[in-house]
């Protein structure tokens, strides 16, 4: 196995063993929102780019982590989004994103897999054409250069 398909498929694992993850995708994130059977919470890994040094390799990847809001049609003068499950949404995605960087900036891995920069996490609100609530964010990992090919 190559280092892109290693760090990938870490990523992906990682991800299986949060129980709030039904979904993983790796489509560029455009495209993310087209397919109706997705099931929400979605996490989407759209690998960004690449760079090759003599020691690592860097992959930039953009996360975006969705779940759709629900509406309850209901009459209120509330002000405060009680009438739909937005703040869930928001607290679930940043969990498991939170999951995700504790895990690369606390924990060692078998592949050396190290967080070498990441984003802000972009709140993403009525997102998209399926009214999905999330966070967004980019990060940069590296891994070591062992010069292996598919």
């Amino acid at each position: 196995m190559n280092e892109i398909y290693t760090l990938n498929n870490w990523l992906i694992t990682e991800f299986q063993k949060n129980i709030l993850v039904n979904t993983i995708s790796t489509l560029p994130t455009l495209q993310l929102d087209v397919n109706t059977q997705n099931i929400y919470p979605l996490v989407n890994l759209d690998l960004q780019d690449t760079d090759i040094t003599e020691s690592t390799i860097s992959i930039n990847y953009r996360i975006t982590i969705v779940q759709q809001r629900d509406v309850k049609p209901q009459l209120t003068d509330n002000k405060l989004l009680v009438d739909t499950n937005y703040i869930d949404n928001v607290s679930e995605t940043h969990s498991i994103a939170h999951k995700l960087l504790n895990k690369l900036l606390r924990d060692y891995n078998d592949n050396n897999i190290e967080l070498t920069s990441q984003s802000t996490l972009r709140q993403l609100k009525n997102w998209s054409r399926n009214s999905l609530d999330g966070v967004q964010f980019d990060i940069e990992l590296t891994i070591p250069n062992q010069g292996t090919i598919c």
